[in-house]
């Protein structure tokens, strides 16, 4: 069954078709459908919910015969309450940080003094799937439990999956995709969200 995802972000549709096709699901980008890039509407700097729902409207309003799943996400570390969270990109961007590895270089630097207990750090996905008939459906997981001590990347994914642990002590960048589909935020949501919404 093929899914489509709201998002201008290619390298994100790549990730979550892989954990798409675990499941039995071909994610594409709408773009391959309306064979443009659109401009989303501005979103909200604290509601996840309304942001994945209002990206998932949006684009059914140009493939309404499709299912639509869109998402946001947060980036949450207890060391640091009141930064990151769901506008870490934009914090990121506006701190000069392009890449992948400037950003973890980043965090790496700002937890170099964090003790162990204060370390926790969690990606929240929120997930809205619209269905042809305009039924959205709301699902939200995290994925991650603290910060490494060092990056541990692996051929699947990277960026801050790099340095950020799951349950099991590894870095959800160094799991193979059979195994990191038990601990990544979007993959959690995901089976969430198609399960809520009877797929």
């Amino acid at each position: 069954m093929q899914i489509v995802f709201a998002t201008n972000n290619k390298k994100k549709v790549m990730e979550l078709n892989k954990f798409g096709s675990l499941l039995g699901f071909d994610i594409i980008g709408y773009q391959d459908l309306v064979g443009e890039r659109l401009s989303f509407p501005s979103e909200s700097t604290d509601d996840q919910s309304e942001n994945a729902k209002q990206k998932a409207l949006f684009i059914h309003a140009h493939l309404q015969d499709e299912w639509v799943l869109a998402d946001d996400t947060s980036f949450n570390l207890e060391a640091f309450p009141d930064r990151f969270g769901v506008t870490a990109s934009r914090e990121f961007e506006s701190l000069g940080l392009s890449g992948s590895k400037e950003i973890n270089d980043y965090l790496l630097d700002l937890y170099k003094d964090v003790p162990d207990d204060k370390r926790g750090a969690y990606f929240l996905s929120t997930m809205a799937i619209c269905s042809p008939d305009g039924e959205v459906t709301i699902a939200s997981a995290r994925g991650g439990v603290a910060i490494a001590h060092e990056a541990h990347g692996g051929p699947d994914f990277g960026g801050i999956t790099d340095i950020l642990l799951g349950e099991n002590g590894k870095t959800l960048s160094a799991m193979p995709l059979a195994e990191v589909n038990d601990y990544h935020d979007r993959s959690r949501a995901l089976r969430l969200v198609v399960r809520k919404a009877g797929l």
